[in-house]
């Protein structure tokens, strides 16, 4: 019987303290935290390439299940504890645009683009879409937090992030199943008609809203099976474990539906019904998710800057591939701006029908909120998942370099410019504006 390498217990030691030592570096500096992670991982990995005692670092990369099993659920399911619910049913409208049309318009229009602009064929390219509609603003929140940022726009990036992850998991897998059946005919862009796509919002729907009923259901469940348990708080704690774990994987795994909507629904279930825990529980039940969500944020970035480094180098450097790249993150940022400024525009259009002026979004607001679509580790988990019998070696190659390439891009340069951008346009708490629209 084989066992792991100690080496990865005393690496992954080491990755932790060295996360833990960053944050506090980030937080004397003033500087985003995830994006540190994300150059330090970088770093790391082209440390291991050229030391040889740290050669093992060039091994720990990012998987798909990895990222959906391990890290996902923890995520998904600490950001449901936490949800303002009264505020998202006040904003259901904006958040749901964003996260469902929303999703479906990136795909298709980011999609459609590359195959008209790209070397990618019709197929890689709507799963580059798929895949990249996803949106990861966790550096951005923690910005917004910091300066002081009107509370809804905090609300409404955040909120959206939430959704447009189940979201996109369940677009990339509705297009992954319509690539496939493609594969089997004599003309595979006949595939893509009206026909076939008429049914995408149908099959979405389904899945979207299933997930999150078989979510709440898992979470009602065990949440009785606490409530016999009373009055043994690590014995309550565990159970929510359970909660997020087997809501995501019976969904994900066993049903074909989204796990990250079943974390979600889950994690509702127990915030509505936290009164049946115990009062000790309770108290410790938030420090125990937040301290679990950070170090999976700590974790997933800093791996995500090891992937992204081995994946340059591996699948060739981005400079081979600058057109199409400029292409990819060219769609991204513009298709990112329609949707957000349409939704803005039906939003304000029905305030003023309504005549309820605190539903406006600002223009400044919206633009915040274009700007801060960054894209995290989910795009390239689920890019390097994508397989050679649906896409060819060489379109599978350019897909990973673009998704890799578009990921730094929102990381590195968006993510550092929010906050100079948000004063520019007097939506900090410096400014004294940021209270009066929200």
């Amino acid at each position: 019987m084989n066992d792991f390498p100690v080496v990865w217990v005393a690496c992954g030691t080491v990755l932790v303290m060295v996360a833990m030592l960053l944050s506090n570096v980030c937080r004397r500096i003033r500087f985003p935290y995830t994006i540190a992670l994300v150059l330090t991982g970088m770093l790391l990995n082209d440390l291991g390439e050229h030391v040889p005692r740290l050669a093992v670092l060039d091994t720990l990369h990012l998987t798909p299940n990895f990222t959906l099993y391990i890290l996902l659920p923890t995520l998904i399911f600490d950001a449901a504890l936490h949800l303002d619910v009264r505020g998202i049913l006040r904003n259901a409208l904006p958040i749901l645009l964003l996260a469902i049309p929303g999703v479906m318009a990136v795909t298709a229009l980011a999609g459609l683009g590359l195959a008209r602009w790209t070397p990618l064929g019709l197929n890689a390219a709507m799963l580059f879409g798929a895949l990249i509609s996803t949106t990861d603003p966790v550096a951005c929140i923690a910005l917004f937090n910091e300066i002081g940022a009107p509370p809804r726009l905090t609300l409404l990036v955040d909120a959206e992030s939430l959704f447009n992850d189940a979201t996109a998991i369940v677009m990339f897998d509705l297009v992954s199943a319509i690539v496939a059946s493609s594969l089997l005919l004599p003309d595979p862009a006949a595939t893509w008609n009206l026909h076939t796509l008429a049914h995408v919002p149908i099959d979405f729907l389904w899945i979207f809203c299933g997930s999150a009923v078989v979510g709440a259901a898992v979470g009602l469940a065990v949440m009785l099976l606490i409530r016999w348990t009373r009055n043994d708080a690590l014995t309550e704690i565990a159970l929510t474990t359970v909660v997020a774990y087997a809501a995501f994987t019976l969904a994900n795994s066993y049903l074909g539906l989204s796990g990250v909507m079943a974390a979600c629904g889950a994690g509702l279930a127990v915030k509505a019904t936290r009164e049946w825990l115990s009062t000790e529980t309770r108290h410790y039940l938030h420090d125990f998710w937040g301290f679990a969500s950070y170090m999976a944020n700590s974790v997933i970035f800093l791996m995500l800057g090891l992937t992204e480094s081995y994946l340059i180098r591996d699948m060739g450097r981005l400079a081979s591939v600058a057109a199409p790249l400029a292409v990819a993150i060219a769609l991204v940022l513009a298709t990112r701006a329609l949707i957000v400024g349409g939704t803005g525009a039906f939003c304000n259009l029905l305030a003023r029908w309504r005549k309820r002026p605190g539903d406006r979004i600002p223009p400044r607001m919206q633009a915040v909120m274009a700007w801060s679509g960054l894209r995290g580790a989910l795009p390239v988990a689920l890019a390097v998942s994508v397989p050679t019998t649906l896409v060819s070696p060489e379109e599978r190659k350019l897909l990973v370099q673009l998704t890799v390439g578009t990921v730094l891009f929102t990381l590195l340069l968006q993510g550092t410019t929010i906050k100079p951008i948000l004063r520019a346009l007097g939506l900090s708490g410096a400014d004294g504006t940021a209270g009066k629209e929200h």
